[in-house]
């Protein structure tokens, strides 16, 4: 009888362990949005998402690799919680906004980034930021751009994962193509940018991904942060053949599809969809770049009201809220809403890139 009894009460401490783990991460997130969105100066706004960026590149909140929210620390322990590469590209945003000093700082913490035998794709976004800050090492950038010469050689564009070598995903545009034309493989980029014309629904809007076999898109055509990914490769590499013309031809299309309060639907074409912030961000971006091109004011103050509902989704600390968690695979989108350090990094990005039109937002 009392090995039983401490048979129970073993099994209730660890459930109300694991039970206090789930609490414990749900009452912060509804504590950390009361007074949610209460912005109004966009500089204190702005110094406020630049102080939570900057405390994130020394302990970045974990942006889940699934959408569990009940006995989460089951999945810490089994070690289905966080991921080091989507971590990555979480910092490259991060980095993104952030003057030189911090990127340089950043890799002093971080000696041992960018190991060949853990590559993944998604560290050439890191990379890049890195090389753009002056502080990516000249033996590292060789070490990488290895990875990248076999494709180069053989005409051939890069896959996101070996284990898919005929899917291409539009993520891979935003994550490699800055890198590569920033270290002279451009003519790679360009092939990995004009392999994804062939499948854009009406010569615009990119799918999720791309079978390169049936020549057949996969997943949805609308999901917002999937045209961010393919909005981050085009501005990036903006100076390349027809990247211009493809900014313009995306930002036009995309103009009707701007909610009132001035964000995006996490899928795009439906506007009782949710808001999302790392999209919206992105498109603010484009919308910046598509003004510079062609001088049309709508893309200005569409990027301004970008800004103003990402202030408005901002909780008291500066923390940019309703970013949609990691993809699980094709047409499996997250349903995980929360601060992501990539958001907070595009969300500064662009209202640092508005600060020089700051008498027209004023």
């Amino acid at each position: 009888m009392i090995l039983m009894v401490y048979i129970l009460t073993l099994i209730g401490t660890i459930a109300l362990i694991f039970f206090s783990v789930d609490w414990t991460i749900e009452l912060y997130k509804w504590q950390s949005r009361i007074h949610i969105g209460r912005w109004t100066d966009r500089k204190a706004w702005q110094q406020a998402v630049e102080k939570k960026a900057r405390q994130w590149l020394y302990k970045s909140p974990t942006v889940q690799i699934t959408d569990q929210d009940r006995l989460v620390l089951w999945d810490m322990l089994k070690g289905n919680y966080r991921s080091t590469t989507i971590q990555s590209w979480q910092d490259a945003g991060l980095l993104l906004s952030l003057p030189e000093q911090d990127a340089q700082e950043y890799v002093k913490r971080h000696p041992s980034l960018f190991i060949k035998e853990n590559w993944q794709i998604d560290q050439s976004l890191l990379a890049y930021v890195l090389k753009k800050k002056d502080a990516l090492y000249m033996e590292t950038e060789k070490e990488i751009k290895e990875h990248f010469i076999s494709y180069q050689q053989t005409e051939q564009t890069i896959p996101y994962r070996k284990t898919l070598p005929h899917i291409r995903f539009v993520d891979t545009i935003g994550l490699v193509c800055p890198f590569l034309h920033q270290c002279d493989f451009s003519d790679l980029a360009i092939r990995q940018i004009e392999e994804y014309d062939h499948c854009l629904w009406e010569e615009v809007f990119p799918p999720h991904a791309y079978d390169l076999a049936s020549h057949k898109p996969l997943g949805v055509f609308d999901w917002a942060r999937g045209w961010g990914w393919y909005v981050l490769g085009l501005i990036e590499t903006a100076d390349l053949p027809g990247n211009k013309k493809r900014i313009l031809n995306l930002s036009n299309h995309l103009l009707p599809f701007q909610k009132a309060d001035g964000g995006f639907s996490c899928l795009v074409f439906n506007p009782n969809e949710r808001f999302e912030s790392s999209g919206s961000a992105l498109f603010g971006l484009l919308f910046v770049h598509a003004y510079r091109v062609s001088g049309d004011e709508r893309y200005l103050n569409a990027a301004i009201k970008i800004e103003k509902a990402l202030m408005k989704a901002t909780r008291r600390d500066g923390t940019i809220d309703f970013a949609q968690g990691d993809t699980k695979g094709i047409g499996s989108y997250s349903q995980i809403f929360d601060r992501m350090p990539f958001a907070q990094g595009m969300g500064l990005y662009l209202s640092k890139t508005l600060d020089i039109y700051e008498k027209t937002i004023g």
